[in-house]
């Protein structure tokens, strides 16, 4: 003891020391790598996050909505109505008729129009014609509404070829045209014919009308 040796039973006191100092350490190892390990799996997460977000926003754009306006015009088709020689004006020529001949087709002249359309009819349409009086208006022989003249008591009478009187200022259907294709340069013919309710009225003398007509799909 006088060499100042310590007593071997009190060696157990820092051993004790140093074993616990070693354990300590090795929480504190322990604890660095679950912290570790768990700073890891955050860093995981939140790259996994953001990897789920970019492709949710991706999957956003790819699937937008685009609003789209969208206007049109419908329009039917338009008829042209001319003469057979393509001329803008039909003219009919009676040349010189006996007085009793009028009411009689010996007084009566064709009028031939040609119609082009630059479409078929549409569904539930046909085609029609409508006869606008001009110059000498409108008259009525035998209870039918004709063309009138430059001389009283004197009209045409207007008849498709099925006999159909065309009065004017009303739609009347166009027979002899077939409008399930396109009319193309087709011919409509009308009978023009002298009437009049007064013949013994009526004195020799030039006469003259004029009108216009129109085609379209009704």
């Amino acid at each position: 003891m006088a060499n100042g040796a310590i007593p071997r039973q009190y060696h157990r006191g820092p051993r004790w020391f140093t074993g616990y100092a070693c354990q300590m350490w090795f929480c504190l190892k322990q604890r660095n790598r679950n912290r570790q390990r768990s700073d890891r799996m955050k860093k995981h997460y939140q790259w996994g996050m953001c990897l789920l977000a970019g492709l949710l926003g991706w999957e956003g754009c790819v699937r937008a909505d685009i609003p789209i306006t969208i206007t049109a015009t419908i329009i039917e088709p338009v008829c042209s109505v001319t003469g057979t020689d393509g001329d803008s004006q039909v003219k009919v020529d009676f040349g010189n008729v006996q007085l009793q001949d009028i009411n009689t087709t010996q007084a009566q002249q064709p009028l031939r129009m040609q119609v082009s359309c630059d479409g078929a009819a549409p569904a539930g349409k046909v085609l029609k014609m409508l006869v606008n009086p001009a110059a000498g208006g409108v008259m009525t022989v035998g209870g039918v509404e004709v063309l009138g003249t430059s001389m009283t008591g004197l009209g045409i009478r207007l008849t498709d070829t099925a006999g159909t009187v065309v009065s004017p200022g009303y739609w009347t259907a166009v027979t002899g045209v077939d409008t399930t294709v396109k009319p193309d340069r087709s011919e409509v013919l009308l009978q023009a014919m002298l009437v009049s309710e007064t013949t013994s009225d009526l004195t020799a003398d030039t006469f003259s009308a004029s009108a216009s007509v129109v085609m379209t799909y009704v």
